[in-house]
């Protein structure tokens, strides 16, 4: 087997999508060369990985897959299964049998849609680690808020519209660190941002960037404590002085 033919099929190689006769081909070209080894040991980490906890497919995809590389019209062949061998690599119980006419157009289609597969089961770990990740934050700032809130002295801000809507509420403790319990405030725009204000002597002062869809929000008020806190819509980046009317304010009360 040609280097071209045997690095096309090293995708599909890694999701056990060949059959035994090419799997002895690819592997002693591979033995023999130090890129398709490399490649193939990166194909197959993520590959093991996959082995794991993925999204659900988008419906059809293996029938749409199937149907490219083989020829015999709309029957579509089951999904490969996925699953551990010995922690190392992907296997699956149902071979691909790739038949041997048009032989290098059906190694370039079976290479490029594995190598495709890997990439949708790769973005689609990555959703799930991203999701692990912002719910790992959101446990620590959920913890950072119930500490605040129990802690003696603190204060808590309900933040309301014009019409008495409530939009918000802060909880402020006395060493002057401030925390966002819950927000009802609409998603802003792109170009926009919600921008938290603290009012020290008659005079607001910049105190958060909140972003367009406050979820968790930390800040530090040194010095005098705010008499009352205040939330505007400024540009991207804020503004070192308010530029529109507080969307909601609240009171901060002794």
């Amino acid at each position: 087997m040609k280097h071209d033919e045997a690095y096309e099929l090293l995708a599909a190689l890694a999701l056990d999508a060949v059959d035994d006769h090419e799997r002895l081909v690819i592997e002693e070209h591979v033995a023999t060369c130090p890129k398709c080894r490399s490649e193939l040991d990166s194909l197959l980490e993520v590959a093991g990985a996959l082995g794991n906890s993925v999204d659900p497919l988008p419906e059809g995809l293996w029938t749409s897959i199937s149907s490219r590389i083989y020829d015999n019209g709309d029957v579509a062949h089951p999904m490969p299964v996925l699953a551990y061998d010995n922690g190392a690599r992907v296997v699956s119980s149902q071979r691909r049998h790739v038949r041997r006419p048009a032989q290098r157009t059906v190694f370039s289609s079976l290479g490029a849609v594995a190598a495709a597969l890997i990439v949708v089961l790769a973005v689609s770990l990555a959703n799930q680690t991203n999701r692990a990740s912002n719910l790992q934050h959101q446990l620590v700032n959920e913890s950072a808020t119930s500490a605040a809130l129990a802690t003696p002295g603190h204060t808590v801000v309900d933040m309301a519209s014009s019409t008495q809507a409530d939009l918000a509420s802060f909880v402020l403790v006395p060493d002057g660190r401030g925390y966002l319990i819950s927000s009802h405030l609409p998603t802003l725009p792109v170009g926009d941002t919600y921008q938290l204000w603290g009012v020290i002597n008659g005079k607001p002062i910049s105190i958060a960037i909140m972003g367009t869809s406050p979820r968790k929000v930390t800040f530090t008020v040194s010095g005098s404590k705010p008499t009352l806190l205040g939330i505007t819509v400024e540009p991207t980046g804020g503004s070192p002085i308010p530029t529109s009317a507080m969307v909601a304010s609240g009171a901060v009360e002794d």
